[in-house]
């Protein structure tokens, strides 16, 4: 059963949980959204008085919830001097207040999950003098990691033995390694990571415009990173209409997350943001439920889009999890796959020392590789003849926006060749494969598409649908051999199998 989880955070703690109503009332509603898991924070720049957490958590697990601890690192003693919500840790009194925050938290909880402002990117003088020669990314992660060591996870579980501790990475995964998220190190010491998936509403500006899709590859990336280490995702409300709330949570699910963070109780209860997106998971929690299942134990198959590890992309960022919505399907690697049938390169697979061998092989044993231009130019490769070459300029969502439908119908079957299958759709029609029998298609646009699909070079069983999550509308399915035509609904997510 997949999990469904939601935090109180630190001031949720002392508004909705101090009281006996409050807690009733908390409980509540998470049994009526699907939530058997609850984390409270003992610190968001606002300490919670130890008694109060127990309490809380006492209330929780009598009435048959899982309870785990959360802390946020914001507001801290001295504040970085570009981003007032992080540290600077330069600064001592910052460690001596971080091992206080875990000591006391960790005398409550068996597991603590820290969310993702574990970073820095504070370029005052004192972290340019404790920085000494190396560059301010270098030092950020090794004074990061080793605060960890000895300020989190070494008072831990010097107070609580059994304790558990997860570190949350956030959903800028081009940009880790510039802000501290030593992912390597900080993945090896952890004993769980989490990936952040709120990819929001993709025509936001202030949240940066990010693919529906991309939750699904950073879940799969972080699993890649990880093996086992890796338990869920985390979402929120934030500009998010009901539609994209939900897309949220389903590729989350289908990035291979075990548990569904719905943050937080607070901003759910928003009337604006956070009410609409409640309810509209409350109608499709079962179905939610119903496609974990139906992918548990299944393998994601699909092109390889490698992102090599602490290599932070410099240009098209977040292209990586762009190529879902062009019907590409997609798996995420940390490292080159030399064995996959078919990949797409871009800025994020500069750093592997051996790119162009990789690639040279690739093309050497006539499998079909994709390309930005971008990574042409940055390493001097040359496209073999008919290869796609992705272009988006200064904006990635060219590669959705700017293509006709009979040319994406043309790169993206050049790259479905290897897997027996080929797609005929528009743009904004998402293809992720399971083994060789399941197939799941996403209608992203806001009107309903028809879509072709044949399926000469899979498990030859007839496929039916067998799960649809749609508002109000079915999809519908006709088969002629190994071709199949659906209509699709609006936002709706499909499973053939």
């Amino acid at each position: 059963m997949h999990i469904i989880s939601t935090l109180f955070t630190a001031q949720s703690v002392q508004d909705h949980l101090s009281t006996d109503e409050g807690r009733a009332e908390a409980a509540r509603w998470c049994a009526e959204h699907g939530i058997t898991k609850v984390y409270i924070e003992s610190f968001r720049g606002l300490f919670i008085e130890q008694s109060l957490l127990e309490e809380a958590r006492n209330f929780f697990e009598e009435a048959g919830f899982e309870v785990d601890g959360c802390v946020t690192t914001v507001e801290l003693a001295k504040t970085a001097n570009n981003d007032r919500y992080v540290g600077c840790y330069a600064h001592e009194p910052n460690h001596e207040l971080m091992e206080r925050i875990f000591r006391r938290t960790a005398a409550v909880f068996d597991t603590i999950m820290i969310d993702d402002f574990l970073f820095t990117t504070c370029d005052c003088d004192e972290c340019k003098k404790a920085a000494g020669g190396r560059s301010l990314a270098q030092y950020h992660s090794d004074v990061l990691h080793e605060m960890s060591m000895k300020r989190i996870l070494g008072p831990a579980r010097e107070v609580n033995p059994n304790c558990t501790v997860i570190i949350k990475y956030p959903n800028w995964y081009d940009r880790y390694y510039r802000s501290g998220y030593d992912v390597v190190r900080q993945t090896e010491v952890f004993d769980q990571i989490w990936a952040g998936n709120e990819t929001r509403e993709p025509d936001s500006a202030k949240w940066g415009r990010y693919p529906q899709t991309m939750a699904a590859y950073i879940q799969q990336w972080d699993h890649k990173l990880s093996d086992e280490k890796c338990m869920g995702g985390w979402y929120d409300a934030l500009t998010t209409l009901p539609p994209t709330y939900l897309e949220q949570a389903r590729n989350t699910i289908l990035g291979g997350a075990r548990e569904s963070m719905l943050f937080c109780y607070s901003l759910l209860h928003d009337e604006e943001q956070g009410l609409p997106d409640a309810a509209a998971f409350v109608s499709e929690v079962k179905g939610l439920h119903k496609l974990a299942y139906l992918i548990s134990g299944k393998k994601a198959v699909g092109v390889s889009v490698p992102k090599k590890p602490n290599c932070d992309a410099t240009e098209e960022l977040f292209i990586a999890g762009m190529y879902g919505m062009l019907g590409i399907p997609f798996v995420a690697d940390t490292e080159l796959d030399c064995c996959a049938k078919a990949a797409i390169l871009g800025m994020q697979a500069i750093g592997y020392e051996d790119i162009r061998s990789y690639t040279q092989c690739m093309i050497a044993a006539g499998k079909p590789v994709a390309f930005t231009q971008r990574f042409l130019d940055h390493t001097g490769l040359q496209a073999p003849s008919g290869a796609v070459v992705f272009n988006p300029q200064e904006d990635i969502w060219n590669i959705v926006n700017k293509p006709t439908e009979e040319e994406i119908d043309a790169l993206r079957n050049k790259l479905l060749e290897p897997y027996g299958v080929e797609m005929l759709a528009k743009s904004r029609v998402g293809l992720m494969l399971f083994d060789d029998d399941m197939e799941i298609l996403q209608n992203f646009n806001d009107e309903a598409v028809e879509v072709s699909l044949k399926l000469c070079g899979r498990n030859g069983k007839a496929r039916k649908i067998v799960h649809t999550l749609c508002e109000d509308k079915e999809a519908v399915l006709s088969r002629e051999g190994r071709a199949y035509t659906l209509t699709i609904p609006p936002r709706t997510l499909v499973v053939l199998y």
